[in-house]
């Protein structure tokens, strides 16, 4: 049952032609319902009016954080690095220590692991249409992964030290490894006569091996190492992490709101930017999920603090997902953008 995934992973070794063709070939692969390969452009907008705030008004929760901005790649993995921001940052408060949680190994276990090409949901990591496999890693358009991630460590705890660098190399061999075989699933999908099909489906057999532990094991130890660490480190933080919960909003958001004039979208997103403020003020760092593009393309990231000028115009501080230099401001005007608000407590 396991001769596949161990082909799969043959594949996955380097190959001198894969470093030119990983990024034309990942950025073709997936449909993507996130931020991948091209990443979105920042949310555009102007500052709130004079006289909303106080001059001198706001707050920096980026001493909450254990590092600064780190950078998720070409991997559309924003849900999972600012569900661990968060985690950081609620461990910080409750135990006031800064402690790092491993980006790499939350992916893993909640996307990589958990999801399933053949399922038969469009929400999960990828789907199949007229005998194509389309692959995707993003959250979905209500941020249910990105809030789920935050559940999922709660619950099953999260490793501290598999580095999401390390890792990285790794996931890319393995994704394009498994795109060449989903292809050649789908191609022999359709080349089998439909009595062939009554007594063997590549698809089935692929679905069952996903969710087959010794499988799962197999992978796990190839893109994180065979580090038995690692379980020991995620009983400890379950442990830590135990009686923290996750409080959400969702809101109404489509790309139609990309084309809101400045006002008009300040006016509709007036009871999130109020949300994000409150959570501020009481000293949490929110995430927000934001549709950034056509076709419903969502990113996600953390507000960690705002700021208000001389001229009462308030700017959001972010902490993002794209590495040193990747953080942008965002504005209240932008808020009509924002479908998914969420925090730690």
């Amino acid at each position: 049952m396991i001769r596949r995934l161990f082909a799969i992973l043959a594949l996955s070794l380097p190959a001198a032609s894969f470093a030119g063709e990983s990024a034309v070939a990942l950025n073709a692969l997936r449909k993507i319902t996130g931020e991948t390969g091209v990443l979105p452009p920042p949310i555009a907008g102007r500052a709130a009016p004079a006289g909303k705030f106080k001059p001198g008004e706001g707050v920096d929760h980026s001493d909450q954080f254990p590092t600064g901005s780190r950078n998720q790649g070409d991997v559309g993995s924003c849900h999972a690095f600012a569900s661990i921001g968060l985690l950081e940052a609620a461990y910080y408060r409750k135990y006031g220590e800064h402690q790092a949680f491993s980006d790499a190994d939350l992916f893993l276990q909640n996307t990589v692991l958990n999801g399933n090409i053949y399922s038969g949901s469009i929400l999960d990591r990828g789907y199949t249409y007229n005998g194509k496999a389309d692959l995707k890693e993003g959250g979905s358009s209500i941020t249910l992964l990105a809030t789920g991630d935050i559940d999922f460590a709660i619950k099953h705890g999260v490793a501290t030290e598999p580095q999401y660098a390390d890792f990285l190399g790794r996931y890319r061999r393995y994704r394009e490894a498994e795109r060449r075989t989903l292809e050649g699933i789908e191609r022999e999908y359709r080349e089998m006569p439909w009595y062939v099909k009554l007594l063997y489906n590549p698809r089935t057999h692929w679905k069952k091996l996903q969710k087959d532990p010794a499988s799962r094991k197999i992978l796990q130890n190839y893109l994180l190492g065979n580090d038995r660490a690692i379980e020991d480190q995620r009983e400890a933080t379950r442990r830590k992490l135990a009686g923290f919960r996750v409080v959400k909003s969702l809101h109404a958001a489509a790309p139609q709101e990309l084309k809101l004039s400045d006002a008009r979208c300040e006016s509709v997103g007036a009871g999130r930017a109020e949300s994000v403020l409150a959570e501020l003020k009481a000293g949490r760092p929110v995430g927000v999920s934001y549709v950034s593009g056509a076709m419903f393309a969502s990113h996600v990231l953390i507000i960690s603090g705002y700021t208000v000028g001389d001229d009462g115009k308030a700017v959001f501080k972010t902490r993002n997902s794209w590495g040193a230099g990747g953080n942008f401001d965002m504005f209240p005007r932008d808020m009509c953008k924002v479908h998914g608000i969420f925090s730690v407590r």
